[in-house]
């Protein structure tokens, strides 16, 4: 089984810079349901350019996130609109919107998880402090 998100590699290309992975967090959170909708509208109107182009979109976000399942959903919705494949793009879309929920709800412990850990740390080396 595939990980939603290579944490390992995430928290290396983060270094450390938390408000960077939360604000990246938030971008993809308020943009996917957009891009998603967009797509959806490209299959029901048939216009695979605007398939393509918003698949690409997310492809691009999500790579960020060292989250490849995601991204290999959105390679293969991209690849379908860029060929003019459109016939069973239904099926693709449903599997790149499966796992946008995926990577988000990962994301979201993750970054749960950070913080706790930071909270942590911070408790600790306050402990024994007159503050």
């Amino acid at each position: 089984m595939t990980d939603v998100i290579d944490k390992t590699e995430l928290l290396e290309e983060i270094n450390g810079d938390i408000e960077f992975l939360n604000e990246s967090f938030e971008m993809l959170e308020e943009d996917a349901p957009t891009l998603l909708t967009a797509i959806r509208s490209g299959m029901e109107s048939a216009d695979a350019e605007a398939i393509w182009k918003n698949a690409h979109t997310m492809k691009s976000m999500v790579g960020n996130f060292y989250a490849q399942p995601c991204f290999d959903a959105a390679y293969t919705v991209e690849t379908q609109g860029r060929q003019g494949n459109l016939e069973d793009i239904g099926n693709s879309i449903d599997v790149l919107e499966t796992e946008m929920q995926k990577l988000l709800a990962a994301l979201r412990d993750v970054l749960m998880w950070i913080e706790l850990i930071y909270y942590h740390e911070a408790h600790e080396d306050n402990e024994g402090k007159n503050i």
